[in-house]
């Protein structure tokens, strides 16, 4: 069985939060003087969030080093290729032969078509999927971020047609299919990458340039 040949190239960010705990005692004199009030204490907790990071140096598929369309990228038994995104997909997403197609962007988005052929090349039978998002040239690596659109429709997986759930494969499996987004129309031009999660193993993350 082949390894992968990258370790996951991003961090996941850790949330964090300062929790402040507050007193307030009040003593009462027997008809006497006013209830007092003791100062709120702030107690923070301190957290650490890390930034993600990228492998330093070329290594291929991160920021310096992405692959092009068309490339294979490998990641242990399973190969996943890009073949073709359509930046401007609104007439293609219309001509879809699903009630789907006619949902239009968002006011300033268009739709985007990933084309990929995903293949899995194990002894063992095996189960597996990849998830895709487009960042933009403002994009630094972060998780969930104003910079990064994801997938509204379908990823490609080892699911069949007429089942619900993804299942085992075996060796020589290959499929070709589409994966939808939408994104703003001012980001949706080359400046911008596929980023492209495979859904087994590490979890790894690879980028793919669009010109």
């Amino acid at each position: 069985m082949k390894k992968s040949m990258m370790k996951n190239p991003l961090r996941r960010r850790a949330g964090g939060a300062a929790i402040a705990l507050s007193a307030l005692l009040v003593v009462s004199g027997c008809g006497s003087s006013p209830a007092e009030e003791t100062p709120a204490e702030t107690l923070p907790v301190e957290t650490v969030t890390p930034e993600p990071e990228w492998p330093a140096g070329d290594e291929k598929g991160t920021l310096e080093n992405p692959y092009s369309l068309g490339e294979e990228i490998v990641d242990g038994d399973w190969t996943l290729t890009v073949n073709s995104v359509n930046l401007d997909a609104n007439e293609q997403f219309k001509a879809m032969d699903s009630f789907v197609g006619q949902v239009p962007p968002d006011p300033g988005n268009t739709w985007v078509f990933i084309n990929a052929t995903f293949s899995y090349n194990g002894d063992e039978p095996a189960e597996g999927g990849t998830m895709f998002s487009i960042v933009n040239e403002n994009w630094t690596g972060g998780f969930m971020t104003d910079d990064e659109y994801g997938t509204t429709f379908n990823s490609v997986s080892t699911l069949k047609p007429g089942e619900t759930k993804a299942g085992p494969v075996e060796d020589g499996f290959t499929v070709t299919e589409n994966a939808i987004l939408q994104m703003p129309v001012e980001h949706a031009n080359e400046s911008s990458m596929v980023n492209v999660e495979f859904n087994n193993a590490e979890y790894n993350h690879f980028l793919v340039k669009l010109d």
